[in-house]
């Protein structure tokens, strides 16, 4: 009796731990050396430098002032491809829903004190829930090149 009790509060012990330390494993937050605009400029730029596409970048502040939040401090969302590396991904079947974290995206938020902060996801522990080759790629080549990309800006 006294080993399931202690199997049972260990597990839950574990569980709540997981729980609790995990999504602040999963996004990892930098603080900017540079103004807000900089450093967007600056991932935009060190991304294509790399041979990085950059598709798109959000506007998240405007688009909630736009829906009656005026208080929003400025948030920007950087999606980002190499897309050698995503080629490499989804060119097998087995591998394409990897899509719903593609492109990546790196965020440029101010907070309330007027720091500029960069947040990403953590692409070398997410890597290693999926297959070898989603692993090899994400995990290795994107979140080291995400790393350098981010080398110069952060503090």
């Amino acid at each position: 009796m006294n080993f399931l009790l202690g199997l049972l509060v260990g597990v839950l012990g574990t569980a709540v731990s997981v729980f609790k330390l995990l999504p602040k494993l999963m996004l990892t937050v930098h603080k900017s050396k540079l103004g807000f605009e900089e450093t967007v400029a600056a991932i935009d730029n060190e991304a294509k430098a790399r041979q990085w596409k950059v598709p798109k970048i959000y506007d998240i502040q405007k688009t909630l002032q736009e829906s009656g939040h005026e208080d929003m401090t400025r948030v920007k969302i950087l999606s980002i491809c190499q897309p050698h590396h995503a080629y490499n991904v989804l060119k097998n079947d087995a591998d394409k829903f990897v899509t719903a974290i593609m492109p990546c995206r790196v965020a440029v938020y101010e907070d309330a004190q007027g720091n500029v902060n960069i947040a990403e996801m953590n692409m070398g522990l997410m890597s290693q829930f999926f297959s070898p080759t989603v692993r090899n790629i994400i995990g290795k080549h994107v979140a080291i090149e995400e790393k350098e990309m981010l080398a110069n800006i952060v503090e």
